[in-house]
């Protein structure tokens, strides 16, 4: 019952997706009445094929354009109020009912039929029913698998820029087992000790640090796609994070944006890398 007070999603009230589905249900009665007959259709008129593929159209037509004038008003309606479950089903309750009324007595008027006309409005009432469910159906589920893929596109670019924004980098062990997992914006630095490194990093402002069994060597080319570089043989920085590159005296170093004063110093192996690195990261 909850469901039925909820309001009906968007495309349902659209305008472009009221009208396609009008004509994709004219269009498949059209070529179901013609082909597959229902209900004995082709008893309807007394005509042959050509003159029954007249009137037929011109009865989808006369209804159609009934249906247009009832969802355009629903649409101007569903602009200016809330519209739940209960009052859609009842709108096209009614279409379907005024729509089987309207056959009926172009059937009585136009084609002089004889039958009673309580027979004959059960009659096109079912065939109304019938004729609309599949079209209406079929454009429903149409609809919903586009709401849903337009509702998948915007949460997967939601979760890529969000993810953009918090670059997660793995670290992995000589095994090639990852090991552990940090936020790019928190690394700080990595340095190492035989075939250790150990990851200093940023977390609760504190700097806390994971030591990894695994060689710079090694490293170095994992995160070749990082902004984090080497620039010594025992260390690697982050240049996210890097505040300031300071030669003093003959010395260079680089020092590092956090709450402690941290300097890594750059061998003249290194030297010339980073200043290339740093002339990239500034054009």
């Amino acid at each position: 019952m909850n469901f039925l007070l909820k309001e009906i999603p968007a495309y349902l009230k659209d305008r472009t997706n009221v009208l396609q589905q009008i004509l994709f249900t004219a269009i498949f009665a059209l070529v179901f009445i013609n082909i597959y007959s229902p209900f004995n259709a082709a008893s309807w008129f007394d005509a042959g094929e050509v003159e029954f593929f007249f009137y037929s159209s011109l009865y989808i037509l006369a209804g159609m354009l009934f249906i247009v004038f009832s969802r355009l008003i629903f649409v101007a309606i569903g602009k200016k109020r809330r519209i739940n479950f209960i009052i859609y089903i009842l709108w096209i309750t009614q279409e379907i009912l005024l729509l089987a009324l309207v056959y009926t007595l172009m059937d009585i008027y136009l084609l002089e039929n004889s039958d009673h006309i309580s027979s004959q409005y059960i009659k096109l009432l079912f065939a109304t029913l019938f004729v609309l469910a599949i079209p209406y159906s079929l454009s429903w589920l149409w609809y919903l698998w586009k709401d849903q893929k337009r509702q998948l596109q915007v949460l997967s670019q939601a979760t890529s820029h969000e993810y953009s924004s918090k670059k997660l980098i793995n670290f992995y062990d000589e095994t090639n087992k990852m090991r552990f997992s940090v936020n790019s914006a928190d690394v700080l630095y990595i340095e190492s000790t035989d075939n250790y490194v150990t990851i200093f990093f940023e977390y609760q402002d504190r700097i806390k640090k994971y030591m990894l069994r695994n060689t710079m060597k090694r490293l170095e080319k994992e995160l070749e796609k990082t902004l984090i570089r080497r620039c010594h043989r025992s260390y690697m920085v982050n240049f996210e994070n890097v505040k300031m590159v300071r030669l003093t005296g003959t010395s260079l170093f680089i020092y590092i944006d956090t709450f402690e004063e941290l300097k890594i110093p750059v061998s003249r192996t290194y030297a010339e890398k980073v200043h290339e690195f740093i002339n990239t990261l500034s054009i």
